[in-house]
């Protein structure tokens, strides 16, 4: 891996990241909808879209998923959850994009997540390369049964019995996943969380972007299914507690945050 160097300083343009409330919640999945649910795009359609915009974070102390979110000039700003990074002390990074090249990046700390208690972060690297940009959903509105795709980088793959790591191995982890949105909530777990999907995502793949079946960005994604932690792993933003039923549907989803629209004004 190429040694980090600092970068030069931000030119001083601002990402207005708004986050609207999604939809009421529905009491369960209507089989006969999801039927009728058409697939606009084919999941080859798909995925030639998002692989260009996903990309895998590096650093000393971590290792997840990201995707681009939008370009001024020769820089690049991805979204990523902000666990991903946290763990970084000197919030420098590697940012490998699809093509395997690899870029020095830095937390952008001029979006601070934090306050609102939203499980999310901002990079940004340079350079004068070409990559895509994520088309963001028009649409706030996820519908149960709708199909979703998650993409990521997994930290590792299981050979026979035993799972090696893959950081060594570059952009090769690349996955693709196909899904349904199986909760949307109102009021949102901890964090932000408030997509349910049944996508089986793996650690390492957080960061990722979740897309409808146009190819649109619609969440990014940060929790595998099973959480560690019992029911405070599934604590509402309130502080309240869900039952133990509801909990239990809670567990066998992977979990995203809604990321309905983004702007960048230089």
């Amino acid at each position: 891996m190429k040694k980090l160097i600092s970068l030069m300083a931000i030119i001083p343009t601002f990402l207005e990241v708004c986050i609207l409330p999604l939809a009421s919640t529905p009491e369960g999945i209507n089989i006969k909808q999801i039927q009728e649910i058409s697939a606009f795009k084919s999941n080859t359609a798909v995925e030639a879209l998002a692989q260009p915009i996903t990309v895998r974070l590096l650093g000393e102390n971590i290792a997840g998923s990201g995707v681009i979110i939008s370009q001024v000039g020769s820089d690049y700003f991805v979204l990523t959850c902000a666990h991903v990074i946290d763990s970084d002390r000197e919030e420098k990074f590697v940012v490998l994009t699809s093509d395997g090249k690899e870029y020095t990046a830095q937390k952008d700390s001029r979006f601070n997540f934090r306050d609102r208690d939203i499980d999310l972060a901002v990079v940004k690297f340079s350079t004068n390369n070409q990559y895509p940009v994520a088309v963001v959903s028009d649409n706030f509105n996820l519908s149960l049964g709708e199909e979703v795709y998650v993409t990521g980088f997994p930290n590792y793959e299981q050979k026979s019995v035993n799972y090696i790591p893959t950081i060594d191995l570059g952009i090769k982890p690349y996955n693709f996943t196909k899904g349904k949105v199986i909760h949307v909530l109102n009021l949102p777990l901890e964090k932000g969380y408030k997509i349910g999907m049944s996508n089986e995502i793996e650690v390492g793949m957080s960061g990722g972007p979740v897309l409808n079946q146009d190819g649109e960005l619609v969440g990014i994604i940060g929790r595998t299914k099973y959480g560690f932690g019992g029911l405070d792993a599934y604590r509402f933003s309130d502080g309240s507690q869900p039952s133990e039923e509801l909990v239990e549907e809670f567990f066998v989803a992977s979990w995203a945050i809604p990321i309905p629209k983004f702007n960048l004004v230089q």
